[in-house]
């Protein structure tokens, strides 16, 4: 038996010196390029869709609100966290640069001078944190993602907006954005103000690419004793050359949230209550519109926990539109000293899965409805096992069981073809009959002090259901092995080699378009000089994987290099 373990452990540590964990991101909020537990399609950095295995439902986690969301930024009808507007909470400077592997250095010696494709595009980004001088503090940040813009999708964008509509550079990418500001923290306060401008494109539900410019935009944050607030104004402007149309909104929107203090955390009860809210004045033409120009969305968080291993945890939110309501129960099962059993079951049910998001969007005289008459209802119920069976080997299983009803999906009414994109015209709607679901997750973890950690992965799901209904069928199955190395505590390697099955959307097209599955490989080598607080790191992302798109009306996904240097104060 012995020497059998000693088989597995030296196959296991094979796999994780070729595999991996923490590869860095592209861009703050990127992470899903390399996530491997579910479906992750990206279109471009500003839209993707992200769902994790064993989530629960059809729908994309960046459509569900929840308070922990209440600071991403709003996108059309989803909730999204690029651009980043979130400070570097470290004071430093740094530097970032990358290429879509396909640049004419690259080229030189890997392809022939016929097979050439043309010069790939650039990621850039700079910026610095300064350290605190009597609590106060300074920043700037400039960054821009040119991945996933240089397809067909470039030259029609660029007949909308004109010669250039970015910070720098004539690549018309999905976002450029670049703020600075000043911050202020003490035992009592921590806030910051933020003013910038950026240009984006957003995803719309016909499937056009919408081009926005903020000039300016603005944030500010503050928390200080029990409370957070967040107050942001955006200067947006709309523009469509072809047609000779524009427009601007002028929005403001924030939260207050008042949350339960350190004595009432360690309570049995613990509450917390907050106001979220927008208001927008529009002019000219603008292509999505919110009812009444205003929505307010106060909520109300609880949590009871009788005893340490129970706890039972509920969020509300009502308007005089829309109500929210999602709830949960979880039972950690007293065992053995390293075995960790948790039980638990989750709610979610409201009239829309954002209460925050656009109503409507206008399309060719049409105006597309974004909220669907009735509710969804979600029901789900896992149980999650895992057991340390040496100081440096474990194993877990995870498993679920989920129904819902009346998922969020888009009853199309007609294609419209508009040069090489088809674009949909219809309204949101619902599919009232129940979706099912059960999952399965298994991981093995080895680590060996901080030298070391290594994971291997695989789950699957299955779900039965009105399927062409969907706006994505989600992977069936993925697995993935990834580790992290630390040699001599300053040099890292990070890798991760995964495989996932194909996926598939049905409403964006008449055909439904199969993303297939495939292999792919991603790695950070990193070296730190912790003597002079400087690091540098280069990443691959994408490596082995095909070239395709991910998203109907998207730019292609590439395999792509990127460098960073960072100098800590």
């Amino acid at each position: 038996m012995k020497l059998f373990m000693n088989k597995i452990i030296v196959i296991v540590a094979i796999w994780a010196c070729s595999s991996f964990a923490s590869v860095d991101a592209e861009m703050d909020g990127l992470e899903v390029v390399s996530r491997d537990d579910g479906t992750f399609l990206v279109g471009s950095p500003t839209f993707y869709f992200d769902r994790a295995l064993g989530a629960g439902g059809i729908h994309s986690e960046s459509e569900l609100w929840t308070p922990r969301k209440l600071r991403y930024r709003q996108l059309l009808n989803r909730l999204s966290v690029l651009p980043n507007w979130d400070p570097i909470e470290t004071p430093s400077i740094w530097m970032k640069s990358g290429n879509e592997l396909g640049d004419m250095i690259y080229n030189d010696f890997l392809i022939e001078k016929k097979d050439r494709p043309m010069n790939r595009t650039p990621i850039l980004e700079g910026g610095f944190r300064s350290p605190l001088f009597h609590g106060l503090w300074a920043t700037f940040r400039l960054f821009q993602d040119d991945h996933y813009c240089f397809s067909s999708a470039r030259s029609y964008r660029r007949f909308l907006v004109g010669k250039s509509f970015s910070l720098f550079g004539e690549n018309w990418p999905m976002f450029s954005s670049a703020y600075g500001g000043l911050g202020y923290r003490n035992d009592f306060i921590n806030a910051f103000v933020l003013a910038g401008m950026e240009y984006i494109w957003i995803f719309s539900e016909s499937s056009r690419w919408i081009p926005i410019k903020y000039k300016p935009r603005i944030e500010a944050r503050a928390d200080f004793g029990n409370f957070s607030t967040t107050l942001v104004y955006e200067n947006a402007e709309y523009q469509d050359l072809r047609k000779n149309e524009s427009g601007e909104r002028h929005e403001v929107n924030g939260s207050v949230v008042y949350n339960c203090g350190e004595s009432c955390q360690r309570g049995m009860l613990q509450l917390s209550a907050g106001l979220a809210f927008r208001f927008v004045d529009d002019d000219g033409v603008v292509y999505t519109g919110l009812q009444s120009d205003r929505v307010l969305w106060p909520f109300l968080e609880m949590r009871f926990a009788p005893m340490k291993p129970l706890k039972f945890d509920v969020m509300f939110g009502i308007n005089d539109r829309d109500w929210l309501v999602q709830d949960s129960v979880e039972y950690q099962v007293p065992a053995f000293e390293k075995m960790n059993i948790t039980v638990g079951a989750k709610n979610i049910a409201g009239t829309r899965l954002n209460p925050l998001a656009d109503t409507h969007e206008y399309f060719d005289g049409d105006t597309i409805s974004l909220t669907a008459d009735g509710y969804m209802n979600l029901l789900q119920g896992y149980v999650r096992f895992e057991d340390s069976l040496t100081n440096f080997l474990g194993f877990g299983v995870r498993g679920s069981f989920w129904a819902e009803y009346g998922a969020e999906t888009f009853d199309v009414s007609e294609f419209v073809k508009d040069v090489d994109f088809l674009f949909r015209h219809g309204d949101a709607g619902r599919i009232n009959s129940w979706i099912k679901g059960v999952t399965g997750e298994f991981w093995l973890k080895l680590w060996y002090k901080d030298m070391l950690k290594f994971i291997a992965l695989a789950g699957f799901e299955r779900i039965d259901g009105n399927e062409k209904r969907f706006e994505v069928n989600p992977s069936e199955f993925f697995v993935s092995f990834n580790a992290d190395w630390l040699i001599r505590k300053t040099f890292r390697i990070s890798h991760s080699l995964r495989y996932r099955s194909d996926a598939q959307w049905n409403l964006r097209s008449q055909d439904p378009l199969i993303v297939k599955g495939d292999w792919f490989w991603d790695a950070t080598f990193e070296q730190r000089f912790p003597k002079w607080g400087i690091s540098l790191a280069g990443t691959i992302i994408q490596a082995l994987g095909d070239e395709v798109k991910q998203a109907p009306n998207g730019g292609y996904s590439r395999m792509r290099f990127f460098c960073t240097a960072k100098k800590a104060f």
